[in-house]
């Protein structure tokens, strides 16, 4: 025996060797006390006194807790010697006369029924009997003048003998079924049986004694004669309707024995690692139930959940990502789940090859097993949390040291084996949405209770290397440094846990899932090229290891599909993402509430815009507080956006009009460009659903009435600017999503008397606005139409003039060029033509925006242009084959182009901007652009009449300009717009170049480029300094070559009167 377990024997025996109660004062509830055997007194023996042989350490047993003090440790024999007294032979019992029949005394009745409950007895075995004879008990009541026969008295003696005399391979299943049979007897006395109450009481001793000798039997095991520890796990997974299994009333009675004895930890300890390190070898498709069903008895009882937290194998120091789940008490329990490889290959394996029916009903099972299993991990983790304040605070730091070292589960790049599973993240989740519950609800009462201090309270979430909102990381130490006194309240903890668990957990799979589809594709392909190829290797030496490469690429190929559909049992769980989603709402109206400077939202909304700065608490929040929102909207809009419909949607369209429409709060530009890219798919149209699950909200909500258009406006602008290295690429993106958005609400004429308010309310806003819409569709349309006539080239090379002529590495280097000409046609053309219709819709609502100096020029140019581009001279060069498969229509663009014509025909600056732009305009363009869209019915006959007539009014005032330029003569250079090469109306200096150049000029520049266009460096346009002498010389040379034109035509004219 070890010297720790010495020590514990020793320590046992001390406090069972009390001296014994008197059991007639609780052997029965009723008065009646004369009917039982009452022992009589015997002398206890001095502490200076060696005890009696026979003085059994396990007296005890039957009350704990007999005996004030704790005595001596004594000398211990297995036989006994009783005193005279306490072996009396039982005086006889009282009789009841209520009955007519004959009835058997309480002591005969005892004697037989404890002998056939413990299978002993000290009378000689009758043939055929099981009990086994206690000859030296038997020897020793009958020299103290008894009469050999079982009592309470006797019984501790015997059960004493019993265990320690002949051995019993397994003490604790012997006592079990003792009580079991006590149990059984116990509903077999009759009501009607007036010893009823006595029986009782002697089969309730019997009760205790049994329990406390089972602790003993599993605290001690040596004490019974056996070397080796019982496995009380063992019996609690047994089935229910096993001999073995442990009952609820057994299994509280010795909990509550061993509490008293104070050797719970020796009963339990070994029993829950034993629970939890069985159930590391088993998964989901093994039989686990029992584990948990076992795990949830014993957490039921606040000293079990006591004793488990502060258990070494709850959470051992330091350990990692990859051990958690595993080498931790709960781990075990928590990675139970259908995403796990093998049960996905016993559920999915080949799932190509299975019956959909087949699928859906392992779906629909698993998916009901996983919300059994999680509403058990929640019951066991919220009775631990019940269990008092230091089990409570062990449960939040086993959550959190699980999201603290699991942050490698959202890079890039996951290094297998170290990080958690998904398994066990997911069900993490699932736990905290559920403990969450009682916060998270519609009417947000208890949002207030959400410490906004949390991080300056408490440093259990590690959010030191995270992103925050709108600091760095100097900003944020120096935010933390100053600590607030005080711990944050229990819906702190578990809102801030679950927004991390969000993050590392539910986010981290939806990242997994991703990262799988891209390689199931990878794979897909390379499968399907070997197949392709087979027949030329299949007889080659080379066969059987490409054979080979080819089973072990439709193995693994079997396997990720098995994954990913086991992956999507959980993702795709509604109710599970359900509970998400709303969490994620409170989250959403949490922030909002944060930075609401009356902190009263949503109970009174909030008002924008807000003028004030960024409050502390926000900037300094981990990115992850929006990107769980974001993030979650956009993976189920992609991949299960039924989800998304069964929702309201309030909240989301709430936080993403504030956080847009207050763009500053939010540091990341692509961080609020994922808040756009939510409304984007929020307008989306599904089966059923035409106007997306955020269409009808973001038409009747008067909140995003009122500042959605110009809340997408001001990120349109703000994304011209990123930072990134690919900012010019990634703005088109953005703007995509902006501008299908705009068409959606454009259907509701709220939202274009919106645009009409916006373009007169701020102008120099809404001008610069207009002038990136007009950046991009040059670009785009420039971009779209040059990869058309590259594709035109390298098609007429590849398959009409140079069929033959090509080498195979010429053919493949122009195949090659060809592929990549067409991916980037297929998105310049996409992008392009959304960009057009914008332009065409802004215009007609607003059309004298579009004509300020700043901005008419540049549309006049552009939209020349391309109409020059679409009919002119070399349109045949943009002709390819299949154009619908790089999204262009050239009759379509033609026509929204001469849209956006008609929409400013009546615009005389716009009539003069087409007459002044000498590159593109030509009179023969527009008839040419007229012919076509008649031919093919592109247009009405009215639309055409006006379109021609608007080429007439451009031509005319296209002369008209001409003889007033012929006026002007020569030029002084320094009168001429050093960029435009216009003679300049309202000259300015440039303060650091000191350049003079015209106000409209520098103004549409600065539209889309805030620096010296001549040495850039940083410019406003307040910075300007006009130029009053040269305006004055300009006005002056205006004037005097005006009166030198009018001088000259009155001369003209006199001479033409001369003549005749």
């Amino acid at each position: 025996m070890s010297d720790d377990a010495e020590v514990i024997r020793r320590k046992r025996l001390a406090k069972l060797q009390g001296p014994a109660r008197d059991r007639s004062a609780a052997a029965t509830p009723s008065s009646d006390h004369s009917a039982t055997t009452t022992p009589g007194p015997s002398a206890a023996p001095s502490p200076s006194t060696p005890a009696s042989a026979g003085a059994n350490p396990f007296s005890a047993l039957g009350d704990p807790a007999s005996g004030s003090s704790t005595p001596a440790p004594r000398t211990i024999s297995i036989i006994r010697n009783l005193s005279t007294s306490s072996l009396a032979s039982p005086a006889p019992t009282k009789q009841h006369t209520a009955s007519p029949r004959p009835t058997v005394d309480l002591p005969t009745w005892t004697d037989s029924t404890l002998q056939r409950v413990f299978d002993v007895t000290v009378k000689p075995v009758e043939s055929g009997s099981d009990a086994v004879y206690l000859e030296d008990l038997a020897a020793e009541i009958s020299e103290n003048g008894g009469e050999p026969a079982l009592s309470i008295d006797t019984l501790d003696q015997a059960l004493f003998s019993r265990l320690t005399t002949i051995p019993i391979a397994n003490p604790f299943e012997y006592l079990l079924t003792s009580w079991r049979r006590i149990d059984t007897t116990a509903r077999t006395v009759r009501s009607s049986d007036p010893k009823r109450d006595q029986k009782l009481a002697v089969l309730a001793d019997a009760r205790r004694l049994s329990i406390g000798y089972a602790v003993l039997a599993i605290s001690t095991p040596d004490m019974c004669g056996i070397e080796f520890p019982i496995d009380l796990s063992e019996f609690l997974i047994e089935k229910e309707d096993s001999l073995r299994f442990v009952p609820a009333e057994f299994l509280k009675a010795m909990i509550l024995r061993a509490a008293e004895d104070e050797t719970l930890s020796e009963l339990i300890t070994p029993t829950l690692e034993n629970l939890s390190t069985k159930l590391r070898a088993l998964t989901m498709a093994d039989s686990y139930q029992p584990y948990f069903r076992a795990m949830r008895s014993l957490v039921e009882f606040k000293e079990v959940s006591k004793l488990f937290t502060t258990m070494p194998l709850f959470l051992p120091q330091g350990i990692a990502a990859s051990n958690i789940e595993m080498f931790t008490l709960l781990g075990p329990f928590l990675r139970i789940s259908p995403v796990d490889t093998k049960v996905a290959n016993l559920y999915f394996s080949h799932i190509k090859d299975r019956p959909a029916s087949e699928v859906s009903s392992a779906v629909t099972g698993l998916r009901t097993e996983l919300a059994a299993i999680q509403d058990q991990l929640k019951d066991i983790v919220f009775r631990i949390i019940q269990a008092g304040p230091e089990p409570r605070e062990a449960m939040l730091q086993y959550f959190a040291t699980a999201m603290n070292v699991n942050h490698k589960r959202r890079a890039m790049q996951i290094v297998p084996g170290t990080v958690s599973s998904d398994a066990f993240m997911l069900n993490m989740t699932a736990v905290l949405n559920k403990l969450a519950e009682p916060f998270v609800d519609a009417t947000f009462l208890k949002i207030d209770k959400i410490d906004s201090l949390y991080y300056k309270k408490s440093t259990r979430i590690d959010i030191k290397e995270e992103v925050k909102l709108d600091a760095d990381q100097t900003a944020f130490n120096k935010y933390i440094e100053t600590r607030v006194e005080g711990a944050p309240n229990f819906i702190s903890e578990i809102f801030y846990l679950n927004v991390a668990c969000h993050h590392y957990g539910l986010g981290g799979s939806m990242n997994t899932l991703t990262r799988m589809e891209g390689d199931i594709k990878d794979m897909e392909k390379h499968l399907q090229k070997l197949e392709s190829e087979m027949q030329n290797w299949v007889n080659s030496p080379q066969a059987a290891m490409l054979n080979n490469t080819l089973a072990k690429l439709r193995e693994q190929l079997s396997t990720a599909l098995a994954y990913k559909q086991a992956l999507n049992v959980a993702l795709e769980d509604r109710q599970g993402m359900g509970r998400s989603f709303a969490f994620l709402m409170t989250l959403a109206t949490w922030l909002v509430r944060l930075v609401d400077p009356n902190h009263e939202h949503p109970q009174k909304h909030i008002a924008l815009p807000l003028a004030g700065p960024c409050p502390d608490e926000f900037r300094n929040l981990p990115e992850y507080f929006v990107e769980d929102i974001t993030g979650f909207i956009i993976y189920f809009s992609r991949h299960f956006p039924q989800l998304l419909f069964d929702q309201t949607h309030v909240e989301l369209v709430t936080f993403a009009v504030t956080f847009i429409r207050t763009s500053s709060y939010i540091k990341n530009p692509y961080l609020k460009a994922k808040i756009i890219e939510v409304l984007f798919f929020g307008v989306q149209q599904q089966p059923s659903f035409r106007f997306g699950f955020l269409g009808e909200t973001l038409n009747s909500l008067p909140f995003a009435v009122e500042h959605l258009f110009h809340m997408l406006m001001q990120f349109y602008i703000e994304i011209e600017q990123t930072g990134a290295s690919s900012q010019f690429y990634d703005k088109f993106n953005i703007r995509y999503y902006i501008s299908q958005i705009v068409k959606f609400i454009w259907e509701n004429p709220v939202y274009r008397d919106k645009l009409e308010q916006e373009s007169r309310v701020d102008v120099e806003f809404f001008v610069r606005f207009v002038a990136l819409l007009l950046n991009d569709v040059t670009y785009l349309l420039d971009e779209s139409l040059s990869k058309l006539a590259e594709i035109h080239k390298l098609q007429d090379e590849l398959f009409e003039t140079n069929v033959g002529a090509l080498t195979p590495q010429e053919r493949q280097e122009r195949e090659q060029n060809l592929s990549g000409a067409e991916r980037q046609a297929n998105s310049y053309m996409s992008l392009a033509n959304e960009t057009v219709s914008i332009v065409k819709l802004f215009t007609k609502a607003v059309p004298a925006a579009f004509v300020t100096p700043e901005i008419v020029d540049r549309l006049a140019a552009m939209l020349d242009y391309n109409l020059d581009a679409l009919v002119g001279p070399k349109c045949t060069g943009l002709k390819v084959k299949d154009p619908q498969k790089y999204h262009f229509n050239p009759r379509a663009l033609l026509s929204d182009i001469a849209d956006v014509y008609l929409n400013l025909s009546h615009e005389d600056p716009f009539v003069h901007a087409v007459a002044r732009d000498g590159r593109s305009y030509r009179r023969e363009i527009f008839t040419r652009a007229a012919s076509i869209l008649g031919k093919y019915s592109v247009k009405s006959s009215k639309d055409i009449d006006a379109l021609s007539q608007f080429a007439d009014t451009v031509q005319a005032t296209k002369t008209a300009d001409e003889q007033g330029e012929e006026e002007l003569g020569e030029i002084p250079d320094e009168f001429l717009d050093p960029l435009m090469y216009t003679l300049m109306d309202d000259p300015v200096i440039l303060p650091s170049s000191r350049v003079s150049i015209d106000r409209a000029t520098i103004k549409s520049h600065l539209l889309s480029d805030s620096t010296d266009p001549f040495n850039r460096m940083p410019l406003k346009l307040e910075d300007v300094i006009p130029n009053v002498e040269l305006k004055n010389q300009i006005t002056e040379f205006r004037r005097m070559k005006r009166e030198a034109g009018i001088n000259k035509r009155k001369l003209d004219a006199d001479g033409d009167v001369g003549m005749s």
